[in-house]
């Protein structure tokens, strides 16, 4: 039977609100958001007023006429009908949208009504009604019935107007042959009625009677009055009602569905109502064959067989789905779990963005949480867990509804049953779309949340629930929703579209994701205990699967028609299919999107491994995926593991030859590089084997069969599968028959080490004594032990981020050992430099990690590339910009960068910040947070209408305390680009707060016995009384720690090596902290530290500019007595004052920098030597005459908004030879010639050669020099400039736009090449020049050349009075079509469209346009 949703109490807590447990609803629609998103279907339901106050079945294939007062797209198989205010038209369309030609209209005399209502439904039933003062027209179509019953009041005659076919009156009968495409169609009237013709309307009192049927006779059917006569039997027997209910066999996992149709007998004997069944029932029903009839129809869905039955069922087979695939990738052949932990780390602080909608929302989660998933398995608890913090926080803030919000809630409306998520996607909202899709997403994650927080459901499930009824309610007297939403029980697939409104009739598309939504009902239920919920889950998955494989896969081969010329449709409407999808035609999306999302709700997708084959095989014939073509529309992911199922060893092959492509949006690269590598060690899918578990799968490696099975409840679970095998589970486990019942956890006493310090690591949980164990740092084993203990202590560790685990050996066995990631070096100002406040720094100029990439450490960026053009070495996107200096760009919610600080006075600070925000409102939110403590909150940022365009704003009375300190800035919200941040100091603070002082370094000998930290010099705040605490961060060992509580400590045991030590003093409202380092050495005395921040070996010096050489110095337990610079081996400055630099102009050619630091003990250290070139900038530069010579984007490291064609060296001649004169006494020019390209912006609106225009004509003599401060190329002179005269520093130029005399460019120069990048506010430009020779010579054509006709079709003369050497057609890609050396040419092969002719004689060469018809 037909399971059900519980129901749960709800209260409303105002008149908008509704309470649900700890979520809740509102019942008044919020608004419109700034960019008029948030909507609500129009009207009212054409419903008769009995049925208003039910739900309204929206989702379904009729449910076009409940939004409409007409439709024309009822295809109930094997009928198309559409409404008119006469009555009901019957036609007979085999394939896609109904004809305005009107076979058959049947009504009763008279009949003028505009608007039908729907009179009763049920499951794949529905009466239509037409109904005026005088006249009541009833018709009752079912899915796969071939017959319409009609009714009508006793007053009214009945009526068939036929305007096509031949009618032939054969008592009550009326006999219609070929009334379109070839259907034969017959009227029933009562026994002893009669017809009465007048010219093509038939019309009848029907004997008193008001009742009356019609039937399409099978196709291709002869001798149509013996046929009629023998159908006749069922003309009398009206059904009333259809129903289904299904039942879930859990030891056997099968699911059994029983169709019921209700009857009415008009006269007769017969009750049977005829009725039609499609594959995907015939296919999985065993019901007698006496009830089947010797008669079929052709439909779109395939071969609908007919049964006199009133009765006929169904029953699928559940194979099992998983939560995700387990953790075995250790036993897959190229493995590397560090891989899989760098995959997990770029995305576990991943945010999730604020503007977004209901779809991309889910997508994202769905990418959240299968990482989340594999980190747990990997034994990755942390990762884990900050990935369920993302996702629960904004979750509950979807499930919680809070007045005057518009964003992150859910709406119900009452007039269409629906709730509403907004933002909306997709028609999720004003169309109903898509509800199972969005949803299947949410209620996946719900299911997340209560598996890795176990009650979590009691506070929001109540809400959950409402999305489950929302899409899939089983109660039929549910008073909010309809039930089965989305899914139909006849047709045994979903419907997206909420009001079915193309012609074509209803439609799905990504079955992928109806699958989604069936799966995480079977998630949601068995974490939740909930079997109702679980069981609906298991039928719609089973049910949806068989429709699937008939009808969007034909896997079976027997339904799809002969022109069908691919193995998969991505979009299957009411009377027809497809490969297109709602974005493009291209072939590539229409297998991904049928596919996407894979996970452990996919095994489907292998359940018919032939099929899986031939579909891999066509897909690599019909896409780039064997050639790791580059195209938005080509999942790669998504296909690699598809062909994993079958192929897992080439899936992975595929997947290393591609690391740097793309990923499609909701795709994570760690469940990809998981599920291949899973795959690969479980084997094939086993779907013939099942379990009394649903959470159960089975898989084949060569000839060793694979258990797999996860146990959501808290009692221990015994699995059994069909074929014997029994799994006992511990509770909330994930357990396969590889398992090993072997613990390997490893350890190390500090997570961070100071750099040249030994790492020390051991087991502090091994469950067996091992023969071995290998020992490895990244992907190098670098010890191996074979007896115990078993541990490893490294060399000397450079500073770096270091990630180690271990292998363990038993016999024929082996175990991988959790990851273990050790930091080795500080946190510490850019360059070295910190800053000062009161005063001012950079957003750009945020920490640095002195091992490497900062990521984690200094700052959280989501991009794993920086998508600017300054620190291209870290993950922020940071660029560099003329007028704001270095700032944040593509600022995610979630992300933070950190700034190191000295305070030098308390008090209450007026912070100013600078920034561009070019959304339609306020956007961004930013709090400050001064050493892990919030000081600032929800700042905003107004509109400044441009992203080029900066604004300020002042956030007041921010409290700083005195000290070095460490300020971070946590976005909460995107939407911002952020400048520089000036911090005023306004006033006293109006109470003294806790400072902690923990006395400073300290050096000592090695073989000192203890050392003696005092925090007497700490202050106490307003409340006059401190508490202490002291505590080791990380050493070479651990010490013992006497009064950790005291104002002074002692620690013992020290060794050699350095320690870092933290107090933390407080009172009971406030607390500050104090790091120092403890030195361990010989002599006792700690070497000053020294680095050349500038040159590193990326910079580009040039000859004869002036340069500054920098280096850092410090000295952790004393101070910086002086620094010595070393050019070319020459001591060439000596400087005693920090910032510590020298200025230098350089000839051309390499050089070597090197600085040596002196302490005050003497101490002396020596830095790295950084090797730089000094080039000549100097002399003639052209456009390199290649593709992608000009390109622009968002950033220097993103130029994908249009960069030139090779096409366009040719094109553009008269661009690709202008010359940029620089010489070596400081002036610029443009050496132009006669003719230039012309934008149109200059020229009318027409782009071309042409005589270059004013200020950018080449007449102006500029200067250029490079910015000592920031290295960019400055050329100074009104109409001057590099590449194209439009890209200016504050924006492209425009008609009438005021040219600037000042540009900067950020550049890379070689001996022989440059390459000159301009921000210009909203994009990057940049150009790579060569070297050039001669000043540009090209002048004017001397004649206007033609081409005749123009337009053309077939052949092209080029009129012109010179010697033609060659003419090239280019197409509007820039693509060349054609070769040719006389002026006439055969185009007749051409394409019709927009092309390019490019005319070289002996004295010239023009560009012309044409175009072919």
């Amino acid at each position: 039977m037909a399971t059900i949703i519980g129901l749960f109490f709800i209260v409303a807590s105002q008149a908008q609100t509704v309470k649900v447990g700890s979520g809740s609803y509102t019942t008044t629609f919020p608004g419109t958001d700034v960019a008029g998103r948030n909507g609500y279907p129009s009207g009212t339901p054409y419903l008769i007023d009995s049925l208003k106050t039910k739900p309204v079945p929206t989702n379904d294939w009729w449910s076009a006429k409940l939004k409409n007062a007409h439709c024309d797209n009822l295809f109930n198989y094997p009928l198309t009908m559409k409404t008119v205010n006469s009555g009901l038209v019957v036609s007979y369309i085999p394939w896609g949208v109904i004809s305005d030609i009107e076979p058959i209209t049947v009504g009763v005399t008279s009949l003028n009504h505009n608007a039908p209502y729907i009179s009763h439904y049920s499951d794949w039933l529905i009466t239509m009604e037409w109904k005026d003062a005088s006249r009541r027209f009833q018709a009752t179509v079912g899915m796969g019935m071939p017959f319409i019953y009609f009714q009508k009041d006793g007053n009214n005659e009945a009526s068939i107007k036929i305007n096509t076919g031949t009618a032939t009156i054969s008592n009550e009968k009326i006999i219609i042959e070929n009334a379109y495409n070839g259907a034969d169609f017959v009227v029933y009237g009562p026994k002893g009625s009669s017809w009465t013709k007048n010219g093509s309307l038939y019309t009848s009192s029907l004997n008193g009677s008001n009742y009356w049927s019609m039937l399409m006779l099978p196709q291709n059917s002869t001798q149509l009055s013996a046929l009629a006569d023998s159908f006749q039997r069922f003309a009398y027997v009206e059904p009333t009602k259809t129903l289904s209910s299904w039942e879930f066999n859990n030891p056997k996992s099968t699911v059994t569905t029983n169709f019921s149709i209700h009857k009415r007998i008009h006269e007769g004997k017969d009750s049977n109502v005829l009725c039609g069944i499609l594959p995907h029932h015939w296919s999985h029903s065993n019901d007698s064959n006496a009830n089947y009839l010797n008669y079929t129809y052709s439909t779109v869905r395939g071969t609908l067989k007919m049964r006199a039955s009133n009765h006929f069922s169904t029953i699928n087979t559940f194979s099992g789905i998983l939560p995700t695939l387990p953790f075995v990738d250790p036993l897959s052949a190229g493995f590397n779990p560090i891989a899989l932990q760098q995959k997990i780390n770029d995305i576990k602080n991943e945010g999730l963005a604020t503007w977004t909608d209901s779809y991309n929302e889910g997508q994202v989660m769905n990418r959240l949480i299968q990482t989340a998933r594999i980190a747990h398995e990997m034994g990755d608890k942390k990762s884990a867990l900050t990935i369920h913090k993302t996702v629960k926080s904004r979750l509950e803030n979807w499930l919680t509804h809070n007045p005057g919000e518009i964003a992150f809630l859910f709406y119900y409306n009452k007039t269409w049953s629906s709730l509403l998520g907004y933002p909306a996607g997709h028609g999720q909202d004003n169309n109903i779309n898509d509800h199972h899709f969005h949803w299947g997403y949410f209620i996946h994650a719900a299911a997340f949340l209560e598996e890795f927080e176990p009650g979590w459901a009691k506070s929001f499930g109540a809400m959950i629930n409402l999305l489950v009824r929302d899409a899939a309610s089983t109660q039929r007297d549910d008073q909010m929703f309809p039930y089965l939403r989305n899914f139909n029980p006849y047709t045994g697939h979903s419907w997206a579209n909420g009001f079915a409104t193309f012609p074509q009739g209803n439609d799905q598309e990504s079955t992928s994701e109806s699958m989604q939504f069936n799966s995480s009902l079977i998630h949601w239920g068995s974490i939740t205990q909930d079997n109702n919920i679980r069981n609906l889950g298991i039928y719609l998955y089973t049910t949806e699967q068989s429709a699937i494989q008939e009808y969007w896969f034909d896997t079976k081969q027997r339904n799809f028609s002969k022109t069908q010329q691919y193995a998969l449709v991505s979009r299957v409407w009411g009377n027809s299919y497809d490969n297109g999808t709602f974005w493009t035609n291209d072939i590539a999306a229409s297998y991904g999107i049928e596919l996407y999302p894979i996970h452990g709700g996919s095994f489907y997708l292998a359940h018919d491994t032939t099929y899986a084959k031939r579909l891999w095989n066509e897909m690599t014939k019909n896409t780039g995926i064997l050639s790791n073509q580059v195209n938005d529309n080509l999942w790669h992911d998504v296909y690699w593991e598809f062909l994993a199922y079958t192929n897992a060893p080439k899936a992975i092959e595929l997947y290393n030859s591609f690391p740097n492509r793309n990923l499609k949006f909701g795709v994570s690269d760690a469940q990809t590089y998981h599920w291949l590598h899973a795959l690969n060690a479980l084997g094939r899918l086993q779907p013939n084997i099942t379990a009394n578990h649903p959470l159960a799968v089975a898989f084949k490696k060569g000839n060793q069969m694979v258990y797999v099975a996860k146990n959501d409840g808290p009692d221990t679970l015994k699995v059994k599968f069909s074929d014997g095998y029994v799994m006992t589970i511990a509770p909330r486990k994930l357990k396969t028959s590889l398992d090993l019942d072997i613990t390997a956890h490893i350890t190390t006493d500090f997570g961070q080490l100071y750099k040249g310090t030994a790492a020390t690591l051991y087991f502090d949980s091994l469950s067996i004594t091992p023969d071995s164990v290998q020992w490895y740092m990244g992907s190098n084993r670098i010890k191996t032990n074979v007896s115990a203990p078993f541990a490893l202590s490294t060399t000397a560790l450079n500073a770096g981020k270091y990630i180690f685990y271990a292998r363990v050996f038993k016999g024929q066995n082996q175990v991988i050992s959790n990851l273990t990631e050790i930091i080795v070096g500080e946190q510490i100002a850019y360059n070295k430099s910190i800053a000062t406040i009161p005063g001012s720094f950079q957003s750009g100029h945020f920490d640095e990690f002195e091992g490497g990439n900062g990521q984690s450490i200094a700052y959280i960026d989501f991009s794993t590339k920086n998508l600017g053009n300054f620190r291209t070495n870290e993950s922020v996107d940071a660029s560099s910009n003329a007028q704001e200096g270095a700032i944040l760009t593509y600022i995610d919610a979630g992300e933070w960068t950190e700034y190191t600080a000295n305070i030098t006075k308390d008090g209450l600070y007026d912070c100013t910040l600078r920034y561009a925000n070019g959304n339609l409102g306020a956007a961004g939110k930013l709090s400050i947070w001064l050493n892990n403590q919030r000081i600032a909150n929800d700042i905003t940022f107004p509109s400044t209408q441009k992203w080029e365009t900066f604004g300020s704003i002042t956030v007041k009375n921010i409290p700083l305390v005195r000290g070095k300190r460490v300020i971070r800035l946590q976005f909460e919200d995107a939407g911002v680009n952020l400048g520089k941040l000036q911090f005023v100091w306004s006033s006293n603070l109006s109470k003294a707060l806790p400072l902690a002082d923990a006395g400073g370094n300290i050096s000592c000998a090695i073989g000192t016995d203890s050392f003696i930290c005092d925090g007497s010099k700490s202050s106490y705040g307003h409340l006059g009384y401190l508490n202490y605490n002291w505590k080791q961060i990380y050493g070479p060992s651990k010490l013992i720690i006497e009064r950790e509580n005291g104002q002074q400590v002692t620690f013992k045991q020290p060794k050699e090596g350095v320690y870092k030590i933290r107090l933390i003093v407080s009172d009971s409202l406030y607390n500050d902290e104090n790091d120092i380092f403890i030195f361990v050495r010989d002599g006792g005395n700690q070497l000053p530290e020294v680095s050349i921040t500038s040159p590193i070996a990326t910079t580009t010096t040039i000859e004869n500019q002036p340069f500054q050489i920098t280096a850092s110095a410090d000295d952790l337990d004393g101070s910086i007595k002086s620094v010595t610079f070393w050019l070319d081996g020459d001591s060439v400055a000596i400087d005693t004052v920090a910032p510590h630099a020298f200025s230098s102009k350089l000839p051309e050619g390499k050089h070597q920098v090197y600085a040596v630091a002196t302490d005050n003990n003497k101490g002396r250290q020596q830095s790295s030597t950084a090797t730089f070139n000094t080039f000549s900038l100097a002399g003639n530069w052209i456009l390199e005459p290649v593709a992608n010579a000009m390109a622009v984007g968002p950033s220097p490291s993103s130029l994908n908004w249009w960069s030139n064609s090779s096409a366009d060296v040719s094109l553009r001649s008269c661009l690709f030879d202008d010359v940029y004169q620089i010489s070596k006494n400081g002036e610029f020019k443009n050496a132009l010639g006669t003719q230039t390209w012309l934008e149109g912006w200059q020229n009318a609106g027409k782009d071309l050669c042409g005589v270059p225009v004013s200020p950018h004509d080449g007449t102006s003599i500029g200067k250029w020099y490079i910015d000592s401060i920031t290295g960019l190329l400055v050329i100074d002179g009104k109409g001057n400039y590099l590449g194209l005269p439009k890209a200016t520093n504050n924006g492209e130029l425009s008609s009438g736009s005021t040219v600037p005399n000042q540009r900067n460019y950020q550049i890379s120069l070689t001996a022989t090449r440059l390459t000159a990048g301009i921000n210009y506010g909203a994009g990057y430009w940049q150009f790579q020049f060569i070297r050039g020779g001669a000043v540009n010579t090209h002048v004017m054509p001397t004649e206007r050349m033609l081409i005749y006709p123009n337009p053309a079709s077939s052949q092209i003369e080029v009129v012109t009075k010179e010697a033609i050497v060659g003419v090239k057609i280019f197409n509007e890609l820039g693509s060349l079509v054609l070769l040719g050396t006389s002026s006439t040419l055969n185009v007749s092969n051409l394409t019709a469209g927009l092309y390019f002719v490019e005319v070289t004689t002996n004295t010239q060469k023009q560009v012309l346009r044409w175009i072919k018809q």
